[in-house]
């Protein structure tokens, strides 16, 4: 399984690498495909009741029906339900990010790496910096240290 030219294979990716714009758009245009053969499917069916009904009806010989006949009222809720159903998932749609939103996103993202990785930087200067001063400061006690037993050592005779 390849991936875009220039990009690893897909199957190389790691497991919490996260989707990318074209996988978003992906998903969106299937949904879509799966919603249309979700309405055909209903249709289909609602049609094949109604006809189904009307072949019970012309059929007086039977004394049982076994599937009960759709009223025009039903149909026209069922409608109206997916229709609703249809804009709210639409509207949803529409209230995802937008391109430009994701890539102003994406550039806030880089610059606060950028930022941290120049803070632990200076950290790293800093801390290096604290232990030269320490060092320093042993070597001035040392010195200090040395040069009063020098003098204690001249006064006393």
């Amino acid at each position: 399984m390849t991936g875009p030219v220039g990009e690893p294979p897909l199957d190389a990716l790691p497991p919490e690498a996260p989707a990318t714009v074209e996988d978003v758009r992906a998903s969106r245009r299937w949904t879509w495909v799966a919603l249309a053969w979700a309405i055909a499917a209903s249709a289909i069916a609602v049609i094949a009741l109604i006809q189904n009904s009307d072949d019970n009806s012309g059929n007086n010989t039977q004394t049982t029906q076994t599937t009960q006949s759709v009223s025009p009222s039903d149909l026209q809720d069922f409608q109206q339900q997916t229709n609703d159903r249809l804009d709210a998932f639409s509207q949803r749609l529409n209230d995802t990010a937008a391109q430009a939103d994701v890539d102003k996103l994406d550039k806030r993202l880089a610059q606060v790496e950028d930022d941290a990785s120049q803070a632990k930087s200076a950290a790293s200067k800093q801390s290096n910096s604290i232990t030269q001063l320490q060092s320093d400061i042993k070597d001035l006690q040392q010195r200090v240290d040395d040069l009063e037993s020098q003098q204690d050592q001249q006064t006393t005779p």
